[in-house]
Formats: structure tokens, sequence, C-alpha cells
């Protein structure tokens, strides 16, 4: 009895020596996925957490990095213009964490980001000798960000029917490619210089040409101003004079008429308007020019007074 408690505590610990022994266990963190392959065969992915299992002897778990990740490639290229610079360029890149893409992602490159990089560092560098022949190298100094659109365009876009794109063929998901900086030999530099100096002198000239411009059309407005002003106060004189002289043939046709019904009457409206003027001891002054026989004719009626010449035409011969 007691030789058979001993075998079985003895059988016990074994089993436990062995459950620790060959028990998994591994902490996945945040930025991070576990692979749990059992004989060579994934079995599934771990979440952020905990991985306990005992009695896995042939289970592994590969750790594998989800992150946010740069690569910066230096590189001399040729430009459409075949130009030869220098350039360096930055991918932003992470692993797509879903399960089947992890799973597809150890299959084809592993885990260590080490083997990642370098199959991404190729496509980088083609990309970059790709789009490099699509732009002159005033092209890719004015507008980096289009270059680096095409670079990306390069690293997303399948090469051909029935071709992976780069990006899909890493299970990667490309976050920003960036141009960090442009190197030219000193001979395009000096180039660069010269041209710059003369795109100021064409814009000091283009402004000084726009002041010119807007001068003359300153000047040309206050002339049209000033022709406006003429030419309305020129029109107001010969609106005066034709009124003028419209009331100076009434003013005659009037007197005509007078002095055809009754001289004697045309003298005598002429003393009456003299009294009339008179009347309450007030001075009047008159011009010598004026018909004060059309003065009286004018009394009591609201129309205005019209001068007209003291001498009276002669009468119409019948």
């Amino acid at each position: 009895m007691r030789i058979g408690i001993i075998f079985g505590a003895l059988v016990v610990l074994i089993i436990i020596a062995v459950g620790f022994s060959t028990m998994k266990f591994a902490q996945i963190n945040e930025g991070e996925r576990g692979i749990i392959v059992t004989q060579g065969r994934v079995e599934g992915i771990q979440e952020p957490g905990i991985f306990f299992r005992p009695f896995a002897p042939f289970t592994t778990v590969e750790i594998v990095n989800v992150r946010r990740l740069s690569r910066t490639i230096s590189q001399n290229v040729a430009s459409s213009d075949k130009q030869l610079y220098d350039i360096d360029i930055q991918v932003d890149f992470s692993r797509i964490a879903t399960h089947e893409a992890l799973r597809n992602s150890y299959g084809r490159i592993g885990v260590r980001d080490e083997q990642l990089n370098a199959f991404l560092d190729g496509f980088i560098n083609d990309a970059l000798k790709s789009a490099s022949t699509q732009f002159t190298l005033d092209q890719v100094l004015s507008d980096r960000g289009g270059f680096a659109d095409r670079i990306r365009q390069f690293l997303v876009t399948s090469p051909g029917q029935g071709l992976e794109a780069p990006a899909d063929q890493l299970y990667v998901r490309l976050e920003a490619v960036k141009v960090l900086d442009i190197g030219v030999g000193e001979q395009y530099a000096q180039l660069l210089a010269e041209k710059a100096n003369l795109e100021v002198q064409i814009e000091t000239e283009q402004k000084r040409r726009e002041q010119i411009q807007a001068q003359q059309e300153n000047n040309l407005f206050q002339a049209q101003q000033e022709a406006q002003v003429l030419l309305t106060r020129e029109r107001g004189q010969t609106e005066a004079a034709l009124e003028a002289a419209n009331r100076d043939a009434q003013v005659r046709a009037i007197q005509g008429r007078y002095w055809r019904e009754n001289p004697e009457l045309f003298e005598l409206r002429q003393r009456e308007l003299m009294v009339e003027m008179m009347r309450n001891g007030n001075i009047w002054f008159i011009d010598p020019n004026t018909d004060i026989t059309l003065l009286l004719n004018q009394m009591g009626h609201s129309s205005p007074v019209v001068p007209v010449q003291t001498t009276p035409p002669a009468p119409e011969s019948p």
C-alpha cells in the first residue's frame, strides 16, 4: 500500500515536470501579434495578451511586429533629361494585421523585420529608378510631392496582368512616401542659382509693367472723366444758348404782334410798367437791353421774364 502511494506520487511529479518542460508561454504586447505554429503549420493568431498552453512540445509562438516602420533609401539616379543626382527618400509602412495576411506573410517572408526590409528595399529601389525616368530634374526639385506620389504608385500598382503589386506581395500597407533630400552637381547648382536670379528679374520687370499699366489706365480714366465733364459743360452751354434763342424768338414774336396791333398801346404798356415798378417806392435797375414791354406783359403770370432788345423791329409791310 505504501509503495503504491509513493509510485502514484512519483507519477504525478513526472507528469508535472513534463508539463512544465513542454508548456508554452508568451507575452504579446500592443503593436505585436503572435503566430501560433504547431508542427510547422500555422494554427492561429494570438492577439495582444498572454498565451499559455501546457503539454505543447511541438508548438511555437512567433512574435511579429505590426507597428509602423520606416525605410530610408539613398540612390544615385538619372532624370528624363539625362541629369544625374542623388536622392534620399523615406517610406513608412506597416504589416497588414489581419489573420489571413499574417498567415500568408509568415509562409512567404517570415516574421523577422530584417527579412521584410530586405524585400521591401529591392522594390523601393526599382520604383525609384522607374519614377526618376519620368521626371526632369527641374520637375523633381519643384514638385517633390508629385515625385513621391509616383514612387508610391509603383509600389501599390500591379506591374502587369496577373502580377501582384509589391506592397501586396509583402502584405504591407504604405503609410507615406517622402523625399528627404536631393543632391545635384556643382555645375547644375550654379545653373539653378542663375535661373533663380533670372526669375527674380522677370518677376520684378513684370511688377514694373503692371504698375505702368495701372498708371496708364488711371490716366486714361481721368482723361475720360475730364472729357465727360467738358462735354457736359458744352452741352449745357449749347442748351442754354438754344433756350435763349428760343425765348428771344418768342419775345420778338410777341413784340411784333403788339406793334402790328397798336403801336400806341405798345408805348402805353411801357409806361405802365415804369409806374408799376415805382409804385412801392423801390428803385429798379434794368439792363438797357431789357424790353420793359415784355415785363409788363408778364405781370400777373407765372411765366418768367424774358430779356429783349429795347428797339422794336419795324412793322412788316402789308
